[in-house]
């Protein structure tokens, strides 16, 4: 029999339990009533900073007060001063400096913050940015010779969001005498690291730097601080640098969001002071992608980056060719960032189509291979016809609705190339290397990864995939779950509550939004369903003396299984909902169930 995965269901019990709810235990009142007084935020939020182990004033002040100044300087970052020394004199030199940039957001923006700064240094400087389908990821040994015999000199070669794992193109790029300076932040081979002119990564063997968690876009920011002090000779940057770097930081928090990195540490500052400069930023492609999607004159959240602006960002690279969206954020006029961003949003509705198709195809296979059973805690399908650019979307849907590590490829000529996703827990980045050997390439971190392989191994690689999982895996752990962070009665969910609570933001990984539950609600109407196909759920609610009303996205089909005076548990998370000037809270459901009794 199937296990249930993310759908509802109806216990003996008559609860209404998607998911396992686990909760994060009595903190204690009287600490949390303690830390508010220091901080001066309310014990509930004081409880949601000890639960996520910010349990002094020491280390919860910087968390809710973040700044700057905080930031780590950029000359710690390994490798950094000796790059920085070199691309300072190419630009000195009037040596060509190539960007060589990665297809995803990350790599997009890494592109263009590293251009924008040698830029404005007065270098001669172009990007290149590799066709996903005709070259794959990372660095090439065909794109380093060509880029070599391409200029008059020899080029500087600066590689942004990938390279670490790239050794035979840096023996390439050393063989035909071309300095190559790589930037990355994915995990390093186990064969070794490659031999260039300088590798600047966060975890370099040895490194004493405090934050590793950098994306690529954040690596490349820190890199450009770095050469603009080292190009100007101070530390006190003039303000053209100081102005432009503050506006990097847009660009910097849309790759570090995109990219699902922790939002803790150097990434919420910069993700925080990036989303606040968005609406006042002179980049016209940021400009023209605000406006084309819709959401001139609003607040830009991390929501908005993750799901509405990346994908249109990501999809130029996974439907057709990562340039058009590169020459968005460096050197397109009004006029061509216009056209561009109108192309975006075409893309990212063909993309979407594209992924709506491989899913329903992919669940399909996942039935009949029976990957969807206790005993097989992995997923890895391959097929003919499947788009490369978008297998890593549906891996993502797979793992949402599956809750286990998910691998999908497209087999094109005897080779499958695919993409994978994890779960907490599941390094999927090691899972890869402990069958390299049927691999002929692989890189990533553990979340997601990318790689390469003959399709005569696809049998021998899934079996392999799914042995390893399973040792690390449990079946428990393949039910979904829903981690509680404080209990709160109705009436606690006020607008200025909301507000000290929104100081938690931006959410997510390693930061995820509060989860709050009101135990023993009673419902005083019919529940009704909204949405164009009745999908949602809208419950009206008493807790004590106080009224209100949540909904339940997706949960529309449980309507019929609660009617009014019942008595519920809910799971919400807490939003304040902004229109026409008008602020309400906004409950959104993530999982009920009906009241324990005594």
């Amino acid at each position: 029999m199937r296990l249930p995965c993310m759908m509802a269901r109806m216990s003996e019990a008559g609860m209404l339990m998607r998911w396992r709810w686990r909760e994060a235990g009595d903190g204690g009142a009287e600490a949390d009533a303690a830390l508010g007084r220091q901080l001066d935020v309310p014990p509930l939020v004081a409880r949601l900073l000890r639960v996520r182990g910010l349990t002094t004033p020491q280390n919860a002040e910087p968390f809710l007060h973040p700044k700057l100044t905080e930031m780590h300087d950029p000359g710690l970052l390994p490798g950094a001063q000796r790059a920085a020394e070199r691309i300072v004199k190419a630009i000195a030199d009037r040596q060509p400096i190539v960007i060589y940039g990665d297809y995803d957001v990350d790599g997009i923006t890494a592109s263009a913050i590293l251009w924008h700064t040698l830029k404005l240094a007065g270098a001669e400087v172009s990007t290149y940015v590799p066709h996903r389908v005709e070259e794959g990821y990372g660095l090439s040994i065909d794109a380093i010779t060509t880029l070599a015999g391409q200029f008059p000199v020899k080029p500087l070669i600066v590689s942004v969001d990938c390279g670490v794992t790239a050794l035979a193109p840096a023996r390439t790029a050393r063989d035909l005498g071309v300095d190559l300076i790589i930037t990355d932040h994915h995990e390093m081979s186990p064969d070794g690291l490659p031999v260039c002119y300088e590798l600047v990564h966060p975890r370099r063997p040895g490194s004493t730097y405090p934050f590793g968690q950098l994306c690529g876009a954040g690596v490349a920011f820190k890199l450009a601080w770095h050469v603009a002090r080292l190009h100007c000779g101070s530390e006190r940057l003039p303000k053209a640098f100081r102005d432009l770097l503050l506006d990097l930081l847009s660009l910097a928090a849309l790759g570090t969001i995109a990219d699902i990195v922790p939002l803790v540490g150097e990434n919420r500052i910069i993700t925080i002071f990036g989303l606040g400069h968005v609406r006042q930023t002179q980049f016209i492609g940021l400009n023209a992608m605000i406006q084309a999607s819709g959401l001139s004159g609003q607040t830009i959240d991390a929501y908005h980056v993750g799901f509405v602006r990346g994908p249109r960002l990501n999809a130029c690279g996974r439907m057709g060719h990562a340039r058009e969206a590169v020459t968005l954020l460096t050197d397109a006029t009004a006029e061509q960032a216009a056209d561009i961003a109108g192309k975006l949003n075409s893309a990212n509705q063909h993309r979407r189509e594209t992924e709506r198709v491989m899913l329903d195809e992919a669940k399909q296979l996942v039935l009949e291979l029976g990957m969807d059973q206790p005993h097989v805690r992995a997923i890895v399908l391959a097929r003919e016809g499947w788009h490369p650019g978008v297998v890593g979307i549906v891996a993502s849907r797979l793992v949402d609705l599956y809750r286990r590590p998910t691998l999908l490829l497209n087999i094109d000529n005897g080779l499958a190339h695919g993409s994978a996703r994890s779960v907490e827990g599941i390094p999927i980045h090691e899972v890869l290397e402990t069958c390299s050997q049927l691999l002929t390439s692989f890189g990533g971190h553990a979340m997601a990864a990318g790689m390469k392989l003959p399709s005569s191994n696809l049998d021998a690689f899934r079996d392999a995939i799914v042995t390893r999982v399973n040792e690390l895996l449990t079946v428990e752990d393949l039910q979904p779950v829903v981690d509680i962070d404080a209990d709160c009665t109705l009436s606690d969910l006020t607008l200025p509550m909301l507000k000290h609570i929104h100081r938690l933001a931006p959410y997510g990984r390693d930061n995820p939004s509060p989860m709050l539950c009101v135990r023993g609600a009673t419902v005083t109407h019919p529940p009704t369903r909204t949405g164009s196909q009745s999908q949602h759920l809208n419950l009206t609610l008493r807790h004590a003396s106080t009224h209100g009303r949540a909904v339940g996205f997706r949960l529309g089909h449980l309507a019929p299984r609660i009617a009014a005076g019942d008595t519920l548990d809910l799971v919400v998370a807490a939003r304040i909902d902004k229109w026409q000037g008008r602020e309400t809270v906004d409950l959104h459901i993530s999982d009920l169930r009906q009241t324990p009794r005594d």
